[in-house]
This record gives C-alpha cells, structure tokens and sequence, in this order.
C-alpha cells in the first residue's frame, strides 16, 4: 500500500531559528514529490518540486533534501518568520498509476505568544 507519513507531531522554535520537517513516504516508483504550504482560507503553493534523481533543491529559505532509496524527504526552513503560519504539505506522485497522486495528512506551522513558532502534525 502507498503511504505518506509526515512528521514531526510537534516542534516549537523560536523566531528566527530554523525549522525542519519530514516526509516518509512508500510510494515505489513515484516520479515527483511536492513540498507545498497552504495559508488559512488560500489554495496550495508550490514550494519545491523534486525527481527521483533529486537529492537537493532550494527556493528562498526553504531547502529540500530527498533520498529517495531511503525513501524521504526533509524540507528546512531556515529563520522561521511568524508569517511562516501555514500548513506545510508532502505530496508523493505515483509513477505510471492513475489516481495515486493524493494529499496526505500535513504538517501546520502555528504561531504561539512570545514569537514562537509551533511546527505540528
């Protein structure tokens, strides 16, 4: 069965500090996997976009690294600012099997008081 897991279920950092998320993932062979951040009441916003030949890719202050014999990701977020607020999502796409291409549960950045920032599951 195809799976995504993503984790971790909670990280605080402060503002300013870098944050990282993972994906685990199942799916064999895929041909893309996509970081995406969704803001409340906005559609998904393509991060990053990697190949199974991918081992790193960067876009501002997001960076991704993938290896994809081990079979995940790691998506960094460096100085996490508080309008870094979102849902941060994996998406996994199936090599040559229709209908396999899915959103997975996703990883939501919140802000808490005193300028923390609150990556959770």
């Amino acid at each position: 069965k195809n799976q995504v897991e993503q984790s971790p279920p909670s990280l605080a950092v402060l503002e300013g500090e870098n944050c990282t998320f993972q994906c685990n993932y199942t799916v064999s062979p895929f041909n893309t996997l996509r970081w995406y951040t969704q803001d409340t009441g906005r559609g998904l916003v393509s991060l990053i976009t990697m190949t199974y030949s991918d081992n790193k890719k960067s876009n501002g202050r997001y960076t991704a690294t993938m290896d994809a014999t081990a079979k995940h990701s790691f998506l960094h977020l460096t100085a996490a600012q508080l309008s870094d607020l979102a849902f941060y999502i994996c998406v996994v796409g199936a090599l040559c099997s229709p209908g396999t291409r899915t959103l997975y549960p996703n990883l939501h950045l919140d802000v808490v008081k005193e300028h923390f920032l609150k990556c959770c599951m």
